[in-house]
């Protein structure tokens, strides 16, 4: 039984032994070889392989493509030329002012509009008129003293007429029955006053017209300065001032 025992160990070393040689491949049993021999058989003229030290051989290859592309990187965005680009004048740089001059008379307000129209474009300047309108008046008096004023003031009490005193202190020492924008308008109130008793009422000019101009020039550039010694000329003693910052009232040509 000893002898069968140690034939078999024998055996079985004797079979991994030739396993591990590869003697057994052929039968499909074995380790599969792992220098791949056939890969070096593969190989061309592997002894004109050198090592280099230093800069490996990939990086030193890449580096005359990477010099070589580098051009063509720079004209895919070419650069823009200076003269090309459109110049800024000294009029677009500069910034506008705004120039007004006021309490113009109306006589003085259309000598000018010659002048600007010649000077400038039409929009680049605007003539404000302003003042008030003319205003009529039913009153009575001037009284000559404050017993006479207010014996009247009475009367028109009785009568259950409306009445105040005038606003323009130019009627003080007299009453107001009522003011008019027109003078129509006044002499209608005195007819209907006058069937109502009223007898020493009558219409006057509260206040005259005071209708007068503004000149304004919102945005002159540095190249139109010269323009305004003209517009300056006629306004002789008138100044042209820069514009307040204030808000801008409705232009009205």
């Amino acid at each position: 039984m000893l002898r069968w025992l140690v034939l078999v160990l024998v055996l079985l070393n004797v079979g991994v032994y030739a396993r591990g040689q590869g003697w057994l491949l052929a039968y499909g049993w074995g380790v599969a070889p792992q220098h791949e021999p056939q890969r070096v058989a593969q190989q061309i003229r592997p002894d004109a392989l050198v090592i280099l030290s230093g800069t490996p051989a990939s990086a030193a290859s890449m580096a005359p493509d990477a010099a070589a592309s580098a051009p063509a990187t720079a004209t895919s965005e070419p650069e823009l030329d200076p003269a090309s680009a459109p110049a800024v004048t000294a009029s677009e740089a500069a910034s506008t002012v705004c120039w007004q001059a006021t309490d113009l008379d109306p006589a003085l307000a259309e000598a000018l509009r010659p002048v600007l129209s010649a000077n400038f474009s039409d929009g680049a300047w605007v003539l404000d008129e302003l003042g008030l309108p003319a205003r009529w008046m039913v009153y009575m008096g001037k009284f000559p003293n404050t017993n006479e004023l207010a014996r009247k003031r009475q009367q028109l009490t009785d009568l259950n007429v409306k009445f105040s005193l005038p606003a323009n202190p130019a009627w003080a020492s007299g009453l107001s029955l009522g003011v008019f924008s027109s003078q129509d308008g006044a002499n209608t109130a005195l007819q209907e006053l006058v069937r109502r008793g009223v007898r020493s009422a009558r219409v006057v000019q509260e206040r005259p017209s005071t209708r007068h101009y503004r000149l304004r020039l919102p945005a002159i550039s540095g190249t139109e300065q010269a323009a305004l010694s003209a517009v300056r000329a006629v306004l002789a003693d008138k100044t042209l001032d820069i514009c307040p910052t204030e808000a801008v009232e409705p232009a009205a040509r």
